[in-house]
């Protein structure tokens, strides 16, 4: 990247601009069980950036369980809906000092996420972060979603510049791949996911919590 602010800053949701990686599993527990299977955090890891669809098709497979994959996401999104409603959400660790960073200096940003629409709405809505991360590529706005670079190059595409001018803030290895194939400067938030498999993925930045993103952001500012 240029040593000079970028164009515009696309952040992954969850997990990264938001912390909601415990609550998607309480929604997974809630839901399985009233189905009578038990998980563990351990059966979401190999999950993590994949979306819930692949998620119920591989523990069906897994565990011999016949069902319909797609409705178990939607009663699953159904739960978590309701614990973002009556239980909040909260950003991700050091979040909030790169919100107000990008707010203070007028930063463009976007939210790009394989989440649903309601579920994107529903979870800034919940972190109260909405007004200020209003634009959005949600699943339903490509037929290709990460790891592939659709996303990633739709919102560019939205703000009029090029992928190569963005920041992408991603905390899973299909969203590093995503973002470096369509072209951005990529920062890794490792965590859940260590950080050599997003600097395998190509992550140009490692940082564990997604505050330390504006200490990037002033380097190139």
């Amino acid at each position: 990247m240029p040593a000079h602010r970028p164009a515009a800053l696309l952040v992954d949701l969850d997990g990264t601009l938001v912390d909601s990686e415990p609550l998607h599993f309480e929604a997974h527990r809630r839901h399985l069980a009233a189905h009578g299977i038990a998980i563990t955090m351990d059966d979401l890891h190999g999950n993590i950036g994949k979306g819930d669809l692949n998620f119920y098709a591989e523990l069906m497979r897994k565990r011999g369980i016949t069902g319909d994959a797609a409705a178990w996401v939607a009663e699953k999104t159904d739960v978590l809906l309701g614990i973002y409603q009556n239980e909040g959400l909260a950003l991700g660790r050091g979040g909030q000092a790169l919100v107000d960073w990008v707010v203070s200096k007028a930063l463009p940003r976007m939210v790009v996420t394989n989440s649903e629409r309601r579920l994107c709405v529903a979870a800034l809505r919940a972190a109260k972060v909405d007004r200020i991360f209003h634009s959005r590529v949600v699943h339903e706005d490509s037929s290709n979603h990460k790891p592939h670079p659709a996303p990633y190059l739709l919102a560019a595409e939205r703000f009029g510049v090029p992928a190569a001018d963005c920041l992408a803030i991603e905390d899973s290895e299909p969203g590093v791949r995503a973002a470096v194939a369509a072209g951005c400067r990529t920062v890794g938030v490792y965590g859940l996911v260590p950080a050599a498999t997003l600097q395998a993925a190509g992550a140009h930045f490692l940082v564990d919590q997604i505050g330390e993103v504006v200490r990037i952001l002033e380097g190139v500012a």
